[in-house]
């Protein structure tokens, strides 16, 4: 399923592409090459711990998506609801599906408990940093937390996957934050803000959909390599 996963991860990079250059996204040799890169390691470690099961469907759908949403998140600051949204949708309908062949409708809740949990504590996060966090992190954590509670046994363990995850993301932005305001600091600019104003040069703002999606990544990937 490595191999699998890595070149099924390939195509759907590239096909990611024209969807990436759609969002204002520098059409760049670098990236050609980096977004299926990215695409193709993480749904081939996906398979490899995973194996051959249905489950990897739909964490090959999520990372996918993820792919898109943090290339674009690093160059523009914003998480499309156009990548978002459809991505809910899909993993609704696999983890459904999936669901009812299995005859364990049971994980359909545990999914949605997971993002409702993980939504409900973002859009708190949000209202509390008084904007500082954006409504589009808050709308990313759902897909996110679908998949962290789709892989959890039972209740109890989706939630705690959600709480992890988010747990993770958070350390994982402060490093980020840290790391960029002191390149800002030093008058390096490595994620220039589009929106930045021009009387800050350097501004406190930086991309925070990387981090959450490299924490539920590694949430979901650790539950399988720990079975």
């Amino acid at each position: 399923m490595v191999i699998a996963g890595a070149a099924i991860g390939t195509v759907a990079g590239r096909l990611l592409l024209p969807l990436v250059w759609s969002f204002g996204v520098r059409n760049s040799r670098s990236l050609r090459a980096i977004v299926p890169l990215f695409a193709a390691i993480a749904m081939g470690t996906a398979g490899g711990l995973m194996g051959t099961t249905w489950d990897v469907v739909p964490v090959w759908a999520l990372f996918i998506a993820l792919v898109a949403v943090t290339t674009v998140d690093l160059f523009h600051y914003r998480i499309p609801n156009a990548i978002v949204f459809p991505a809910v949708l899909v993993l609704l309908a696999l983890m459904t599906l999936i669901s009812l062949l299995r005859h364990e409708p049971g994980a359909i809740g545990q999914a949605a408990a997971a993002a409702g949990l993980y939504g409900a504590i973002m859009a708190i996060l949000h209202s509390a940093s008084m904007g500082s966090l954006g409504w589009g992190d808050v709308k990313l954590s759902l897909p996110l937390g679908l998949v962290l509670g789709w892989v959890g046994a039972g209740y109890g363990q989706s939630l705690l996957a959600a709480l992890l995850a988010l747990g993770l993301a958070s350390v994982l932005g402060a490093i980020m934050g840290l790391f960029v305001w002191g390149i800002r600091a030093l008058g390096i600019e490595l994620l220039p803000d589009p929106m930045a104003d021009p009387d800050n040069p350097r501004p406190t703002v930086f991309p925070f959909a990387p981090s959450m999606a490299v924490a539920a990544a590694a949430v979901v990937l650790a539950a399988y390599a720990v079975d």
